[in-house]
């Protein structure tokens, strides 16, 4: 893998590999970062769901690491009052999630699960978990792939502008 992009895409078609077999209904795909309260009432009606945000990317001295959280979203049947079922799709996606492979230099992935019920979510009958998972790199694992040579050069700007029924030119050259 060379890029941010290209990472949390293998990361949401490892999960979608994973889990399709078990929930073949789930939506599973890529999601922006958080959630406000109408994006979680928008995103409800497609539960199960899990949603998978890249939050963070640090390249360090010691050590480089990319943070994301899978965002499981469950809508309860009425014989299911306590969410039970977001729960097993907690214990499928943990071990999806430790097995990835994602031909990088990986020293260790970290993840935490954490229940977000809330009054309000249950109001609307859903309950959210933030799976937090971490990939510990080894140094410089991610490569960009381009740099700002890259682009081409802009040798200035020569335009007229009517404002009214004036003329105004203007020019600008760039120092080479």
């Amino acid at each position: 893998m060379s890029n941010y992009l290209a990472i949390r895409d293998a990361a949401v078609e490892q999960i979608k590999t994973g889990m399709a077999p078990l929930y073949p209904k789930m939506t599973i795909e890529a999601h922006p970062g958080l959630f406000t309260e109408q994006s979680i009432k928008r995103d409800a009606q497609r539960t199960p769901a899990i949603l998978t945000s890249l939050v963070k990317a640090s390249d360090g001295e010691q050590r480089d690491s990319i943070i994301f959280v899978s965002w499981v979203l469950y809508r309860a049947s009425s014989e299911d009052k306590l969410y039970d079922g977001a729960l097993r799709i907690i214990s499928e996606l943990i071990p999806i999630i430790r097995k990835a492979d994602f031909d990088l230099d990986i020293k260790n992935t970290n993840i935490e699960a954490e229940c977000l019920y809330s009054g309000a979510l249950d109001a609307i009958n859903i309950t959210m978990w933030a799976v937090k998972w971490e990939l510990v790199l080894g140094n410089h694992a991610v490569k960009g792939g381009g740099s700002l040579s890259d682009l081409e050069e802009v040798g200035g700007y020569d335009g007229t502008t009517v404002v009214g029924t004036v003329e105004i030119k203007d020019q600008t050259k760039m120092e080479e």
